[in-house]
């Protein structure tokens, strides 16, 4: 064989695999991949904000066809909960699960019933003490600050990472109130909530910071109220606790 013909063959020879390697596996690894199941999938139901403000719960059962590999392919209503929003919140969650083997038992019709449940969780008990207001901030100037990302009370509730450390004994008792310290906050943070009609009216967040070496109140009020009734509830505010009077 001639130096140039045999130069050709080896060129060929090393280019071949990698171009066989590009044109055919990657088909027959695609195949494998479409064979190979996913793990098992269980997304729980989001639990409608306005639900659980209604303290609303049900139970419902779903109807769900699934493939081979346990992937739910349709979801239905077979027993509704009498809440639409939570029927609609579950069915929006199934619709990604993939169910175990075991998981898979099929209904007279073909399909695996699932039941769900919405339950809101028990409160936490919470021992309620005193102020829990350091000395250094009992008299010193209170400053207002917006609180960004929240309009209303309700809002606060719904989507705030409220985690109460110590719960306080409210600072004004002949109105339904809620007050507490925040866990962990840094500066530190109380909350207080004045309820009306058995909704929250009034969201107050008590940030005790130093600033220039003064001891400041930051305060951020939220009201859903009247415009009367907020500038009052807003005045008194930050004139300061019962306890912590503002200088």
């Amino acid at each position: 064989m001639r130096p140039g013909r045999a130069w050709a063959w080896l060129v060929a020879g090393l280019l071949f695999p990698a171009w066989a390697q590009a044109a055919v596996e990657p088909a027959g690894q695609q195949a494998g991949a479409d064979r190979a199941c996913p793990p098992p999938l269980r997304v729980e139901p989001a639990y409608p904000a306005d639900m659980i403000q209604a303290q609303r719960e049900g139970e419902l059962l779903l109807a769900l066809a699934v493939d081979d590999c346990g992937r739910v392919t349709n979801a239905a209503v077979r027993r509704g909960s009498d809440q639409p929003a939570l029927d609609a919140a579950a069915l929006e969650a199934a619709r990604q699960w993939v169910l175990a083997e075991d998981a898979r038992l099929p209904a007279g019709d073909g399909r695996v019933l699932v039941p769900v449940a919405f339950r809101i969780p028990p409160a936490k008990a919470h021992a309620y003490g005193g102020p829990d207001w350091p000395e250094s901030h009992r008299r010193v100037r209170y400053v207002a600050e917006l609180l960004d990302g929240y309009a209303t009370p309700t809002e606060v509730l719904d989507r705030y990472p409220l985690d109460p450390e110590a719960m306080i004994t409210p600072p004004y008792p002949r109105v339904r109130s809620m007050f507490f310290r925040q866990r962990g906050a840094d500066p530190r943070e109380y909350w207080l909530f004045l309820y009306l009609q058995g909704r929250p009216a009034v969201a107050a967040r008590y940030r005790l910071v130093h600033e220039g070496g003064e001891p400041l109140v930051r305060v951020a009020i939220l009201c859903d109220n009247t415009g009367s009734a907020c500038t009052r509830d807003s005045r008194l505010l930050m004139r300061g606790l019962p306890f912590a009077k503002a200088r």
